[in-house]
């Protein structure tokens, strides 16, 4: 089978080339289709806070695929979503259904190759088939883009009538931040400065240097890290919480500890979601239909232009889709 392969990282060092699909336990998953996201691009660009394995390596996390042969439950032909962490369901956060927190797991595509190639041997356990009421294009977005923030917003305990403040709101996991939080009864504010936010019904549209001075959220998301770090906390409400899930602009941020403190904001980490939370967001697009707005879409052998252009994209996901030729 045919994958992109780097050896050192670097968008120009991605090499297409013939590899084998790796024999053991998993069920041949033919891809159909991937989505780029921060962590793909951070992958390929040398950029991430957790190490690559194996290198020489293939990147690639968000993805949907067809079933080559029979599993247990699914069967060949079914189309399926990959959850995107590996995990041994022994330790202790797995025990406690936190998988995406494996003792001894990662993230697939990053400590394991990934989905920019024509195949992958997947464990069964990471394959949630697919609804017929669900497209492939709203499914490849579900494992990190609506899961990440789906995850965060029930992490943060939120609560119908909370007005939640949205960084990055025409990014990935922005535009469904929006809509997962439109669903569950927030009053949402965006901040982009791109027209498509609108679409998705916010109560107001800022860019980010007109937000009003003595606006407050009692959630503010933020998945950019350094650059919007010290507006997020400013526009935190007294008792609301930040809360944070990227570092696209930069690790680390300036803290006002005095203003963290007297006024009681709470700073909560999240990182992807439980496969439970996965199937949950399946549940929900029964009766809400997630929309997904796409700047570009590329064929699989271009894929090393479709990572170029998701520096530059402004109104949508990039989606390389493999049964393009």
């Amino acid at each position: 089978m045919k994958a992109f392969v780097f050896k050192e990282t670097g968008i120009e060092n991605l090499k297409l080339q013939e590899v084998n699909l790796p024999e053991g336990d998993g069920l041949r998953v033919k891809i159909r289709m991937a989505a780029i996201n921060p962590l793909d691009y951070n992958a390929v660009a040398g950029n991430i806070v957790y190490g690559l394995n194996p290198v020489p390596h293939i990147a690639g996390s968000e993805a949907i695929g067809e079933l080559l042969e029979d599993g247990k439950e699914l069967k060949k032909g079914d189309r399926v979503i990959i959850y995107n962490r590996i995990f041994d369901s022994s330790c202790e956060m797995c025990l406690n259904g936190k998988e995406y927190l494996c003792e001894n797991g990662g993230i697939w595509g990053i400590a394991t190759n990934g989905a920019f190639a024509e195949e992958a041997r997947i464990p069964e356990k990471n394959l949630l088939r697919i609804p017929e009421y669900i497209t492939d294009l709203q499914a490849v977005s579900l494992p990190i883009a609506a899961l990440t923030p789906f995850h965060a917003l029930l992490r943060s305990g939120a609560r119908a009538g909370e007005k939640l403040l949205v960084f990055g709101a025409s990014g990935n996991t922005g535009i469904f931040s929006m809509q997962i939080g439109n669903i569950m009864g927030l009053d949402v504010y965006a901040v982009c400065r791109s027209d498509l936010c609108k679409v998705y019904d916010p109560v107001d549209v800022f860019t980010p240097d007109n937000i009003p001075e003595n606006f407050r959220a009692d959630l503010v998301v933020n998945p950019l890290g350094k650059e919007t770090w010290e507006k997020s906390l400013k526009h935190t409400a007294i008792g609301g919480r930040m809360i944070t899930f990227g570092v696209l602009t930069g690790r680390e941020g300036i803290t006002n500890i005095a203003d963290l403190y007297t006024k009681e904001k709470i700073i909560i980490g999240s990182t992807g979601g439980s496969i439970t939370e996965l199937k949950k967001l399946l549940d929900i697009m029964k009766y809400h239909q997630l929309r997904v707005p796409v700047d570009r879409t590329f064929p699989f052998h271009d894929l090393p232009e479709a990572l170029k252009y998701f520096k530059t994209r402004k109104n949508g996901r990039v989606i390389v889709d493999y049964t393009l030729k």
